[in-house]
């Protein structure tokens, strides 16, 4: 992709590519799911747990929605906070 400067190429170039239809089918694919992401990190924020399993789950959920790649301090924090929360609970 980087030799080929992938994302610097319109549609129609990236289809002239061999396997270009399928990196733009995973491009497109990538873009749903960062906005079905997204939607479900908005939703969570709303709803205030009822008890400690439900704010360990939430946590959980976070950190799979929290892509470590992207943001590991994040990810790191989320993902501790829920298993030191467990364990407290012993979980």
């Amino acid at each position: 992709m980087r030799k080929m400067n992938w994302y610097r190429l319109s549609p129609e170039e990236q289809a002239a590519i061999p396997k270009g239809v399928r990196l733009s089918e995973i491009d497109a694919r990538l873009d749903v799911l960062q906005v079905e992401r997204l939607a479900l990190l908005k939703a969570m924020r709303p709803t205030p747990a009822a008890s400690i399993e439900a704010v360990i789950a939430n946590l959980m959920v976070a950190s799979r929605l929290i892509f470590e790649e992207d943001e590991p301090e994040a990810h790191g924090l989320i993902t501790r906070a829920a298993r030191d929360l467990a364990a407290f609970c012993g979980k």
